[in-house]
């Protein structure tokens, strides 16, 4: 929990920072979802790079000149390098069902989604709480939290069993 702590609102400073292990959040968005690194997939962009997308004022012709636009408050490096970042499904994880043999060796991972990347300047990004592998065990545990509790009742039962039924001697 500590280490939770200490990662809360702690931003990333260089892009050599950025991990493959790690999940990120842009500070600036109201609604915080993760994003996980993606691999130079497509070429990198620069915040000096044009702004080919729509325009809602002239002002806008870079990259960096839409972030600046965007989160007034944040100072935006010219022409640094933006990480390529996409955002992570939730992973479906059910322990309590067998799995077929197919999907049984698979491991389940934090996968991207299948939509666009998105590039943001490494000002706005920021650590989030936990890393790919601590996300994974918060996904299993209510998994795990079930099957315990459904085998506490089982073992209730099974105690109340022998102490109505009484039958538990072995024949002389």
């Amino acid at each position: 929990m500590l280490s939770i702590r200490n990662r809360l609102n702690k931003p990333v400073e260089h892009l050599s920072h950025l991990s493959d292990t790690e999940l990120y959040v842009a500070w600036h968005l109201s609604c915080k979802p993760l994003y996980i690194r993606m691999p130079g997939v497509s070429m990198p962009k620069r915040t000096s790079d044009p702004w080919k997308h729509k325009k809602k004022l002239d002002t806008i012709e870079t990259y960096a000149d839409y972030f600046q636009d965007k989160v007034p408050n944040c100072s935006i490096q010219r022409d640094s390098l933006m990480a390529e970042m996409k955002v992570v499904n939730r992973p479906r994880i059910n322990y309590l069902y067998e799995l077929s043999s197919t999907t049984k060796n698979k491991e389940i991972h934090i996968v991207p989604t299948s939509g666009q990347s998105v590039y943001y300047p490494i000002e706005l990004l920021h650590y989030a709480p936990v890393n790919q592998s601590d996300l994974q065990l918060f996904y299993k545990l209510p998994s795990i939290l079930v099957r315990i509790t459904h085998l506490h009742y089982t073992e209730q039962l099974r105690r109340l069993f022998a102490s109505s039924i009484n039958s538990y001697s072995v024949g002389n």
